[in-house]
């Protein structure tokens, strides 16, 4: 546990966050990974017509209630395999030229993938899984991203039993990527909404998590592109900085219990297409996006989950009640 105190996650600009899980399908079948997460149970094979229009009904909600920023994070299973992906975000890079999109990825995708649609993304979150990425392809596109998007988070998921591997293919990485935000991810015991965190009994693998949470660089330019859709962290003794997920958990600063979250300016949708408030479940099921999406709206509730352990969970603004 850090020895600061948090005590508030705010936007300096409100945004709205819609981050859907589009599928449960990956080429990847990570051993620490729940199944539920590449099964490929739920492909999510709906219209593509009904999920432009209910996207667009969202988003007029929200406008009309003050919002003027929007982000889409996209996640699975594997969200580059979803067939509908890439017209999505066409047609979201075309209506909102201003909103941020994102996806989180195991750039497992071929190098021409990357280059015929990076322009459509602002962020990109590259989970680099040890026991099955392409070492070579997953190097040859981060070298050719890092300076076409705003964000390109290279993220090292510290495998326990191939921990120092990974430790020691992301210090490689550093030494051949111009631009870097290298982001040190410890595992959770398992990748669901009711996960804890995994427990190292290494205390030299502990030591190193402590010890590093991100490391970054930039020699090339960037896009640099605004985005008003960023989260920001206040400590007890007035010191604020933007927020970092990863950093709020390996700090220990993720448990929110009995905290004011306003969960209704992040929308989740599961790969069955049912909408909740936030992906923890704390703010309710309000719909599904391809029948139901009349409910959406901004909302405000006291947390009652103990552990935050979802990135854009933890980013939605929220403050410690005195």
């Amino acid at each position: 546990m850090g020895t600061r105190k948090l005590i508030e996650i705010f936007a300096p600009e409100p945004y709205v966050s819609i981050t859907w899980q589009v599928n449960n399908f990956c080429n990847y079948q990570c051993s620490y990974c729940n199944p539920g997460n590449w099964g490929g149970t739920e492909l999510n094979e709906g219209s593509l017509d009904l999920y432009h229009k209910n996207l667009e009904i969202i988003v007029n909600r929200y406008i009309e209630a003050g919002y003027k920023n929007f982000k889409f994070f996209f996640s699975g299973g594997e969200p580059t395999a979803w067939p509908n992906f890439i017209p999505i975000c066409e047609r979201l890079h075309e209506k909102l030229p201003h909103a941020t999109l994102a996806v989180n990825t195991n750039l497992s995708r071929p190098l021409a993938w990357w280059k015929k649609h990076y322009h459509l993304f602002d962020d990109i979150v590259a989970s680099f899984h040890i026991e099955f990425a392409n070492k070579d392809r997953y190097e040859e596109n981060s070298i050719f991203l890092c300076d076409k998007v705003n964000y390109l988070s290279t993220k090292m998921l510290l495998h326990d039993e191939r921990f120092w591997e990974v430790v020691e293919y992301g210090n490689y990485l550093k030494t051949v990527m111009p631009n870097y935000f290298l982001e040190w991810t410890p595992l959770y015991d398992e990748m669901t909404a009711n996960t804890g965190p995994w427990h190292y009994s290494d205390p030299d693998k502990v030591k190193f998590i402590e010890e590093n949470t991100t490391d970054q660089k930039q020699t090339l330019p960037k896009p640099d592109k605004r985005a008003d859709t960023a989260s920001f962290v206040r400590y007890d003794d007035g010191y604020s900085t933007h927020c970092n997920s990863n950093e709020v958990i390996v700090k220990g600063y993720n448990y929110f219990t009995d905290w004011t979250c306003n969960v209704g300016d992040c929308i989740f949708i599961n790969p069955t297409g049912e909408m909740s408030l936030a992906s923890c479940g704390q703010g309710g099921v309000i719909g599904h996006i391809l029948n139901d999406v009349s409910r959406v709206g901004p909302k405000q509730i006291t947390c009652k989950k103990e552990y935050c352990h979802c990135g854009t969970d933890i980013i939605i603004p929220k403050f410690l009640n005195k």
